[in-house]
């Protein structure tokens, strides 16, 4: 990662995941023995490996807990939503057979033309979304992963579609700070040792380094920021949302002090109630599509003038291509976005060339040569110049 995060060591992995290790024996007879775990905490209670193969074929005990026999190579693979769709692009995209959603012409501007598919195949995620059963099974995955938090609904989701679709389906768990672990399961799985553990290697270290200026910073000196959603940026997220990982991880405080909103999120607030919490920092969503300009409402109406960041300069929109930096869907940029964040906040501790940052990432992550001129039109730069 350069000069960044010089003599930051990796983080140590953490939680019951384990790797996954195919020892080849019994040559003779051709069957494949499994020396370590996969995943799950199940079987490593038990004392079991995790994994067990015949032929040409392994069970695997997933991150929900479940057994799923799935191929010992996997070429094809598709993902229930954007979360592992994403990641499994930035770790090997020539093995995805389609994405959830064809890719807007902002998005994919970022990506290289080899891999712009020309449509989505749908999948199950947010709201009322059903994935192409039929072009799904046409596309013919080895495998179907379903990325993200392991609530039970996920788990049974897992299940009714494994049986939709006749494919193995592995539930994944993903965390912004666990996303070196997810990078390295994936990986071994998919037979990217070497890919996955320089991906998972830099998320560990930025993650690191975010820990370690956070443990700088005491509760009540931390900055505070306020997440803008929607229309005019009256809706939000708070405190404890997944949908705010990136500010907790930079160590900033939010404002937001409400309960969180089942389902999709986006509680809804006053402008008085955001006058009166007075954040130093505004962060807007992303607005890929350019239809709602919400940076330039907070910025230009005299109805938020009064608030500090709004005098300051502070309100950030929050970059987006191919995927957005913070959240809406979650990606692994979120790992760059831990950095921007940082950068804006607290410059004198990060210390961080963030456009070189940027373009480092994107080369990484994204198989893609971001020019100048990009990093600008993708950040506040470009709306500041205008």
């Amino acid at each position: 990662m350069g000069s960044m995060l010089h003599g930051v060591r990796s983080r140590r992995l953490s939680g019951p995941r384990m790797s996954v290790t195919l020892v080849m024996a019994m040559a003779t007879i051709g069957v494949l023995f499994i020396a370590a775990c996969g995943s799950g905490a199940e079987s490593a209670e038990n004392g079991g490996s995790g994994l067990s193969s015949a032929g040409e074929k392994i069970t695997i005990v997933d991150d929900g807990g479940r057994e799923v026999t799935i191929p010992t190579e996997i070429e094809r693979v598709f993902c229930t939503s954007s979360v592992g769709t994403y990641l499994v692009y930035t770790l090997a995209p020539e093995r995805l057979v389609g994405w959830n959603t064809t890719p807007t012409e902002l998005e994919q501007v970022y990506i290289p033309e080899e891999y712009r598919p020309t449509v989505g195949l749908g999948g199950w995620y947010g709201k009322n979304t059903t994935g192409n059963v039929e072009e799904i099974i046409k596309a013919a995955p080895d495998v179907v992963f379903s990325v993200g938090d392991m609530e039970s609904e996920n788990i049974s989701d897992a299940d009714r579609v494994q049986e939709l679709l006749d494919i193995p389906v592995v539930l994944v768990g993903l965390t912004l700070t666990t996303t070196g672990d997810t990078y390295r399961f994936i990986g071994e799985l998919l037979g990217e040792e070497q890919r996955a553990a320089e991906l998972a290697s830099y998320s560990d270290e930025v993650i690191a380094r975010a820990e370690a200026i956070a443990a700088q910073i005491p509760e009540e000196q931390r900055a505070t920021i306020y997440y803008a959603e929607g229309a005019k940026g009256l809706y939000t997220e708070p405190e404890g949302s997944t949908h705010t990982e990136v500010f907790a991880v930079a160590a900033t405080h939010n404002v937001a002090d409400m309960d969180i909103q089942e389902g999709y999120g986006m509680s809804p607030v006053s402008l008085e109630q955001v006058i009166a919490w007075d954040p130093d920092f505004i962060f807007v969503e992303s607005d890929p599509a350019g239809e709602m300009n919400v940076h330039g409402h907070i910025t230009e109406s005299g109805d938020w003038s009064i608030l500090q960041a709004v005098k300051a300069g502070q309100v950030y929109q929050i970059p987006h291509g191919p995927f957005d930096w913070l959240d809406r869907p979650n990606s692994v940029a979120r790992i760059l976005g831990v950095q921007w964040v940082g950068d804006l906040v607290y410059p004198d501790l990060w210390d961080l060339d963030i456009k070189e940052a940027t373009q480092e990432f994107y080369r990484l992550f994204f198989h893609y040569e971001l020019s100048d001129k990009q990093y600008q039109e993708l950040t506040i730069e470009a709306l500041a110049s205008d």
